[in-house]
């Protein structure tokens, strides 16, 4: 199941890249795919999914470029942080999966 979830993640993270205006949801949604792959014990695909959802994010995205344009880098603030927990949910969720603390089968 682990590899199966995170080979889904993997996909959806790289489908995101394509699908214009809705691509930050898209990779919303791969990285929530993401954390229940490492949550199950895959380490390889929840690794790589959120590197490319965060660059998809950060780097390829439009509606992130007009974000910062309309309001003036005002609030921006709120949506980098948003960026960096969605990036470092999968992590977290390796290293509880690590401590033998959550384990889903």
């Amino acid at each position: 199941m682990a590899k199966g979830v995170g080979i889904a993640a993997l996909v959806v993270a790289i489908v995101a890249i394509i699908v214009p205006g809705y691509g930050l949801f898209v990779s919303a949604g791969a990285i929530v795919l993401s954390v229940i792959a490492a949550l199950a014990g895959d380490r390889i695909f929840a690794t790589a999914t959120p590197i490319i959802a965060v660059v998809n994010t950060l780097f390829l995205s439009p509606f992130m470029w007009l974000l910062i344009r309309d309001h003036r880098g005002n609030g921006v603030e709120v949506f980098y942080f948003l960026v960096i927990v969605f990036f470092v949910a999968p992590f977290v969720a390796m290293f509880l999966n690590s401590k033998g603390k959550v384990v889903i089968k």
